[in-house]
C-alpha cells in the first residue's frame, strides 16, 4: 500500500467503525428500551383522556392503548344518544371510559363517580353551546347519572 492511500484507507475504516458503532447503539436502544418505551403509567393516562383533553382529543386518541384501556361503550346507555336532535354520544363515551377504567382501576369512589358526572356534564354543555333546549337535556342526563350512575 503506497503511503498516499494509507491516510485515506484509515480515514474510510475510522467512519465505517462509527457507523458500525452508531447503528449497533441505536439497534441495542431499540432491543432493550423497548420495554420501558412502551411502559405507560395507565392511571396518568386516564386521568388526561378523562380531565386534561377536550372532548374533541379525547375522540381523536380514543383507542390509543387498548391492551392497558377499558375502550367499550354502549354510548348513552338506555337513554338516546341524540335527544331532541343534540348528539351527546361522544361526551357518553367519555363517560364509560371513565367509570369502565376508575372500576378496572380500583379508584372508583363516590368521590371519583362525582368527578367523571361532572365531567360529563360539561362535556354535554360544550356540545349544547349555551342552546336551552340541549342545556335541559344535559341536565336531565346529569341527574341520571347521579342517580343512577353507581348500580
Amino acid at each position: 500500500m503506497s503511503t498516499s492511500t494509507l491516510p485515506a484507507t484509515r480515514t474510510r475504516r475510522t467512519g465505517l467503525l462509527r457507523r458500525i458503532a452508531v447503528t449497533a447503539a441505536v439497534a441495542g436502544g431499540l432491543m432493550f428500551g423497548a420495554g420501558t418505551a412502551n411502559a405507560i403509567d395507565v392511571r396518568a393516562v386516564t386521568d388526561d383522556y378523562l380531565f386534561k383533553k377536550s372532548l374533541s382529543g379525547f375522540v381523536s386518541v380514543r383507542g390509543t392503548y387498548p391492551s392497558q384501556l377499558d375502550w367499550s361503550t354502549d354510548a348513552c346507555s338506555w337513554s338516546p344518544d341524540k335527544p331532541l336532535g343534540y348528539d351527546f354520544t361522544r361526551a357518553c363515551w367519555r363517560h364509560d371510559f371513565g367509570y369502565r377504567n376508575y372500576k378496572k382501576q380500583s379508584r372508583f369512589t363516590e368521590a371519583n363517580r362525582k368527578k367523571i358526572d361532572d365531567k360529563f356534564y360539561a362535556d354535554m354543555k360544550s356540545v349544547c353551546a349555551g342552546r336551552w333546549q340541549c342545556d335541559a337535556a344535559a341536565w336531565t342526563y346529569y341527574q341520571a347519572v347521579r342517580k343512577f350512575g353507581a348500580s
